[in-house]
């Protein structure tokens, strides 16, 4: 089953006007501090899954317990382990161990607890005594933390604040996943045309696109391993399993355009002053992931037809009308993500490596 998007594009600015308020305070700044796990799920010796819920719910212990299940549903689609949700039912809010038929164990942490959301972490290895650290942001200009830019990253996930608060997190996860189809395989038909009209006076130029990109279905496990806050837009960092992607070594890619023989291309959406519909960075991410992949086809194979024609109308006139045709499946994989903003929209770059044949 394939994800099917069909899009144009035409080359249009579109100017908007926005104003920022900034306010100044003499005020100290305090750093909000968390469990260490809640950005970094996995460390070198515990892998680990984030489970949230409302922090509030109608029966006793309810939201503890929703959080614990969501948790260990991720842990068990990961391990291969079956549904989990009726011995964690009955396990008491005090017991935080718990011992599957097969003797494997299961750990739960203490809920940590905002104004909007619960969450808890549950790990296949006892889980060390609380330690809190500070809050990260993602700070794309200095490419903080460096899982953003250095082409470590599998795949990331971004999500903007959700209708029900404990459902950011995982929403992030839901777009990941759907990223992960087109990057693991994408089929790219695409019509291009570039028209070009000079006279003595005027130089016009016309680009446009129409055609699809269709990622694949992807349905393997993801594991979120690391996560920043931009703003009101939380980026979590995911890995495939099965998927093995290349390491590469790490350095700026956004000079490179070839590295070991494939590829390196960039993508962007909203450079123009175009706006995805609704606006939000997890969907300016896709659009550019997708424009990166019709680069990488284009690289590929591509069918050009081109037609020129020069007219002496009270002046010289000269006209070129060139049309693209591509056609190819592509793979790719995430180097480097630069997000910023242009008149209060964003402005999303992304990098790829051409995947292997």
């Amino acid at each position: 089953m394939l994800s099917h998007t069909k899009f144009w594009v035409g080359l249009s600015v579109i100017t908007l006007m926005g104003c920022q308020a900034t306010q100044t305070s003499n005020n100290p700044v305090v750093k909000k501090t968390a469990p260490c796990w809640l950005q970094n799920p996995v460390v070198e010796d515990q892998i680990g899954f984030i489970g949230t819920a409302a922090p509030y719910s109608a029966t006793k212990n309810g939201s503890i317990v929703a959080s614990r299940q969501r948790a260990a549903a991720l842990l068990a689609n990961f391990h291969g382990l079956p549904n989990l949700d009726n011995q964690i039912e009955s396990l008491s809010v005090e017991q935080k161990h718990l011992v599957l038929a097969n003797g494997r164990e299961i750990y739960f942490s203490d809920p940590y607890i905002t104004s909007d959301t619960l969450y808890i972490y549950a790990s296949t290895h006892p889980i060390k005594a609380r330690q809190n650290c500070e809050a990260i942001t993602c700070n794309f200009t200095l490419c903080e933390p460096k899982w953003l830019c250095n082409g470590d990253n599998s795949i990331i996930g971004a999500s903007y604040y959700t209708a029900f608060s404990h459902q950011q997190l995982p929403m992030t996860a839901v777009n990941a996943q759907a990223l992960a189809g087109y990057l693991t395989q994408a089929r790219v038909n695409i019509q291009e045309r570039y028209a070009e009209s000079y006279s003595a006076d005027q130089h016009r130029t016309h680009f446009s696109r129409q055609g699809e990109v269709n990622g694949s279905d992807y349905q393997l496990p993801l594991i979120m391993t690391n996560s920043c806050q931009y703003g009101s837009t939380l980026f979590a960092n995911y890995r495939m399993r099965e998927y093995q992607q290349e390491k590469v070594t790490r350095q700026s890619w956004r000079e490179v355009h070839q590295y070991q023989g494939r590829s390196v291309v960039m993508g962007n959406f909203g450079e123009d002053g175009t706006i995805a519909p609704d606006n939000l960075i997890s969907s300016a991410i896709k659009f550019a992931i997708r424009d990166a992949l019709v680069e990488l086809a284009k690289n590929k194979g591509i069918t050009v037809s081109a037609t020129s024609t020069l007219l002496n109308q009270g002046g010289r006139f000269y006209l070129s009308d060139t049309h693209f045709d591509v056609k190819q499946v592509v793979s790719g994989q995430l180097l480097d993500l630069q997000v910023q903003y242009k008149n209060g929209f964003p402005v999303v770059y992304v990098w790829l490596l051409e995947g292997h044949a």
